[in-house]
């Protein structure tokens, strides 16, 4: 039987695992593909962290799974690429999947994909937007001007 899909991803600031089998999510974007993160300075590190749900996985006793990320920004390179690792899978709850990681500047404004592979096939591909931040977004905080920005 094949891993299942994925059927949700969600885009924050930060994660925490808790007791129980929980987690604390910090600054909550959305759920992708409706995910626009606004970045007041671009030419600072973007931190996000992502958490994927998938479902009970039926051959789980009989089969070892791993999982890798690769997140591709609006250019087309690669952002953030993750070594295989191994995935804890259940055939009777569901599993979770997170990453943490840092766009590092310049990066362009646009589309970045997000795709999960398991044993190397995808089993999500989505996406979020990142654009620059109007002023309301942002208060009182200075907003660089354009010329400060480096493009791609």
């Amino acid at each position: 039987m094949p891993f299942p899909n994925f059927d949700f991803c969600l885009i924050c600031e930060g994660i925490r695992q808790e007791l129980g089998g929980k987690l604390t999510i910090l600054g909550f974007f959305g759920m992708t593909p409706n995910v626009e993160v606004a970045v007041a300075n671009p030419n600072q590190p973007l931190v996000l962290s992502l958490v994927a749900g998938f479902p009970p996985v039926l051959d789980a006793r009989k089969k070892a799974y791993n999982h890798s990320f690769l997140i591709t920004k609006s250019d087309g390179t690669s952002a953030v690429e993750t070594p295989p690792a191994a995935l804890n899978v259940s055939p009777v709850g569901r599993g979770l999947v997170g990453c943490g990681f840092a766009i590092v500047p310049p990066y362009p404004y646009g589309p970045y994909s997000i795709r999960i592979l398991i044993n190397g096939e995808p089993k999500l591909d989505t996406s979020f937007n990142i654009r620059k931040a109007t002023p309301s977004e942002v208060g009182n905080l200075p907003i660089p001007p354009p010329e400060a920005a480096k493009p791609n």
